[in-house]
Order: structure tokens, then sequence, then C-alpha cells
């Protein structure tokens, strides 16, 4: 975020996409230099009390569609490796997920052989060229995509499918192993599905699509596929909740680098928001829905990258504050963006509202008391307290969510409990899940608000900036219900969906949303 005193060259693109080039495949990118290591940070204990604003959870992996019922978790299964699936080579070090990978391959084989003559209308043709794991030992060669050879140092820190040789490869000595690590074998079959889904696109004739276009509608397809293994549907793979989430994660883990500035590059694959909600949008509609993606005029955001020494971030607090502009930071900022967004739309709409005070407290205590609020409500969290009409938070936490994902992080707790003090406001019925949800979504229609360009004689200044929306994301993810029948806050796939919601709609798609 950027409190912009300046005005500043920048265009909000909610639109369709022009014309691009073709890109090879997906590479591990984080959006923020210098962030933590580890893409969605360890989550918080289960702190979610329903009503009480943004609640927290544990960080494993672990939620799906609200579509869709993935059933009770199942021991882990063993997967011998299929001879003839992948071409591995002889110098290859075995990998744990090396035998996981060829099901999956097969697997994902079997669901278009299926599913490609329903979407498309002809019979689906098997990948002529193979499959190829490349690591700096491999002696037997790799074909060419636009060269004699495919060397390891082509393929480095990715994965992609060539159609000039119909075939895909990806790196085993450094990519998978990174992935698998961070997210486990099941998001690293759900990007190879991305890759898969290029294969899909040569056959249909769309392989000279927009970049963009055609890299989310690869995500679309990946979480088509996902679908089809967490429904049950595969004769030989299972996904739980936690796999699924993974693949929400790993859609952020291959986003663009804020610096890319989105669909204005032509090499763009798109943002962590957008991308999740491809997968998003496959794994509800199947391949079907996805086809559509050239043709829709499909949303996508765009907000460029400005250089700033904080690379689009502020603090939390600001200890060396400007004489004229005051503090820029979080705590100064947020709340009066808050404020402004939400006094002008209930004094606009005659609905009384005082708006909240901020308090914090520290992590380890002593906690506030407030009537209705249970003691184990406060751990890492931002609660509004009815009592006495104020947003309590946990500074500890919201310092450390500042550091570890960004500043929107900080923003999607402060708003989550804000929204929570506007369906007080609005005597809201809602509860549990659906009332938690309705936040999600509120916060999405304040992020829209706050998208750049803001108008030059709008008096709060905040604006989004590139990378904001995803931080969003992360938070929704880390914060999310472990499963999908836990039903106290919403899966990490709903959070998504109402966030989503909100900033591509507005409040008036909330209320419609979850009434």
């Amino acid at each position: 975020m950027r409190s912009r005193w300046v005005l500043l060259v920048g265009l909000l693109a909610i639109t369709g996409v022009a014309c691009a080039t073709t890109s090879p495949g997906v590479t591990a990118t984080r959006s923020r230099q210098g962030s933590s290591g580890q893409l969605v940070p360890g989550a918080p204990p289960d702190t979610a009390t329903p009503g009480t604003g943004s609640t927290g959870n544990t960080g494993s992996p672990g939620s799906s569609s609200p579509d869709t019922t993935t059933g009770t978790t199942k021991p882990a299964a063993t997967y011998d490796i299929i001879d003839g699936v992948v071409n591995f080579g002889a110098n290859k070090k075995p990998q744990a997920y090396d035998g996981f990978l060829t099901h999956a391959f097969k697997d994902i084989e079997a669901f278009w052989a299926d599913q490609y003559q329903a979407t498309y209308g002809t019979e689906w043709k098997p990948l002529s060229g193979g499959i190829y794991a490349a690591y700096p030992e491999r002696t037997e060669p790799i074909p060419g995509c636009g060269s004699a050879e495919t060397t390891y140092s082509d393929v480095k820190g990715n994965a992609f499918y060539c159609g000039q040789g119909d075939f895909m490869v990806y790196d085993d000595a450094a990519l998978l192993p990174q992935l698998v690590d961070e997210l486990g074998k099941e998001a690293v079959a759900i990007v190879l599905a991305h890759e898969f889904g290029h294969a899909v696109q040569a056959r249909a004739g769309n392989s000279h699509q927009p970049v963009i276009l055609s890299e989310q509608q690869a995500d679309c397809f990946a979480g088509a596929w996902s679908a089809h293994v967490a429904s049950g549907a595969s004769d030989t793979m299972t996904f739980d909740d936690r796999a699924v989430r993974a693949g929400l994660i790993a859609m952020i883990q291959v986003r663009d680098p804020v610096q890319l500035a989105g669909q204005n590059d032509p090499n763009a694959h798109g943002t962590g928001f957008d991308r999740v909600g491809a997968f998003q949008d496959g794994f509800k509609g199947g391949p079907k829905r996805c086809k559509t993606f050239y043709t829709e005029n499909r949303k996508l955001i765009n907000i460029p990258y400005v250089q700033d020494p904080n690379n689009g971030n502020l603090p939390l607090v600001d200890s060396n504050p400007d004489p004229t502009l005051g503090r820029q930071d979080i705590e100064t900022l947020l709340p009066a963006s808050l404020d402004f967004f939400w006094k002008q739309l209930t004094a606009s709409n005659h609905v009384p509202f005082t708006a909240p005070k901020f308090a914090t407290y520290p992590g380890a205590g002593p906690y506030p008391t407030c009537d209705g609020i249970d003691a184990s409500a406060w751990k890492n969290n931002a609660v509004f307290c009815t009592a006495d009409n104020t947003i309590y938070y946990d500074v500890d936490y919201a310092g450390q969510q500042a550091t570890r994902i960004g500043d929107m992080s900080v923003g999607y707790l402060y708003s989550t409990a804000y929204s929570d003090a506007i369906q007080n406001a609005l005597h809201s019925s809602r509860t549990g899940e659906k009332r938690a949800l309705m936040n999600d979504c509120l916060t999405g229609a304040w992020a829209r608000f706050i998208s750049p360009p803001i108008p030059t004689d709008r008096t709060d200044k905040l604006e989004l900036s590139a990378g904001d929306l995803d931080e969003a994301i992360v938070t929704a993810i880390v914060r999310a219900d472990p499963s999908t029948d836990t039903n106290k806050v919403g899966s990490a796939f709903e959070k998504i969906d109402a966030f989503r919601a909100g900033v591509l709609g507005d409040v008036n798609k909330c209320n419609a949303q979850y009434k």
C-alpha cells in the first residue's frame, strides 16, 4: 500500500486483455523481495470465534470447494512407479514422489481422454513426445524446443510443455523438490496438471492466444482435474482437503512477481489473485467452464508496480514521521481509510453508524475483556467488541504479519473486524461461518475502493500497491478452517471466493451472495 500524496500514473484494469506472446511453463516465484522464504507462514493456533471479526487457526494446508465434499481423510497411499509414464533417465536421484507423479500423470491423461471430447467435440490424442525429468547428471537427451536439445539449464527452476515436440519436461533437481518440501507432492501434481493444460490448448488450436489467458486457462484446467480427484472420481488417486488447499497455495507460488506489472507485460502469467480465481473456476465448473476463457472478456486485476523504498509495504509503525505528512504507517492510514469508506457508505444509505475505535493488546496478554467474546478469541486476532465499539488487535501478531506477508495482511485483519462492526450496525442476523464470509466479502469491497487510480479529489489517499491483493489471499488461506466440514469461519476456498466477490463486485454483491 501507499499513501498517494503526489499523483502517480497508474491504472486498475478490470477488463479483457489484448494480445500477448507464448510463454513456457511455470516458475516458482514470490511477490515480495526480502520476504520470508516460506510462502504461507505458519498460521496461528485455532482460535476462531464466530462473529468476532478476523480469526485464526492452524496453518496446515487443508480445504476445498464449498461445492465438493472430499470425504474422510484416508491413510497415506503408497505409489509404485508406473513404467513408461516418465522418462527418468539412468542417472536420476530417486525421489520419494516419483511413483506418485507417474500415477498423477497417468490419471491426468485418463481425465482428458474422458473429458476432452465432451468439452471440445473431438477425440483426445495422448502426448506423442513424452514426459521428461531434467537434472544436471542426466546424459540421455531431452528433445529440443526451438533448439536441437533441451539442456538442464533450459529447464532449471521451471516446468513446461513444448508444443513443437508435444512433450513435457520438469526440473527434478531444484523445482520439484522445493515445491514438494514446501507444499507437498499433491500440490506439485496440480502444478504439473497446469502444464498438461497447455497440451490441451494445443489440441484445441489455442496455442497462440494471449499468454495471460492461456496461463489462467491452464490454471482452470488444473482446478478441474483437482476436483475430479477430490470428488473420488479417480480410480487410483485421492485428494483430501489438505491437498486442495495446497493447490490453492501452489497457484500463488507460481504467480508473477509484482515487478511484472500484470497483463501489461506480454509475458505476464497473472497475479495470485487472478490465478487462484481461475483454479477455483475450474474446480467448481469443470473443463467446460475453462473453455470460455478466451471469449468471455474475463475480468483480470492489474495494479502496476511503482518502485518505492519499501517495495510497496507500509511499516506497522512509522518511527520517523514526516513533519508535514505525519505518520505514514499501517496503524494510522488503514483505520483512517476504513473509516472514510464506511462512514461515507453508511451515511449515503442512512444507516446510523459510529466508527469503532482501534486499540492494541500484546500477544502474550493481558487480553481485553468483552461481553460475548470467549477468552480464546484474542490470540493472534483482531476482534470487534460491541460493548465499547472498539476493534482490539494483537499488535505482536500484526507486526509479524506485516513482516512475513505484507501490509495488506494486516489490512485484511483490520477490515474483517471492521466489517463485523458494519454488520452490527446493520443489525445483521448472520452468525458463524456465514457472518465470517460476509466479513471477507466486505473486506474485498473495501479493497476495490482503494484500488488505483483513486479520484484526485478524494480526501483519503490510501491506495493498494502491486501485490496487496495477493497478500490478502495468502492471509485468507492462513486463517481459514482446516477442512470443509469445520464450518467455523470458512474454508480457504470459501474465504478466497468471498474476498474475490467483494473485489470484483461491491457491497451489493456481498449482500446477495451471503443472504
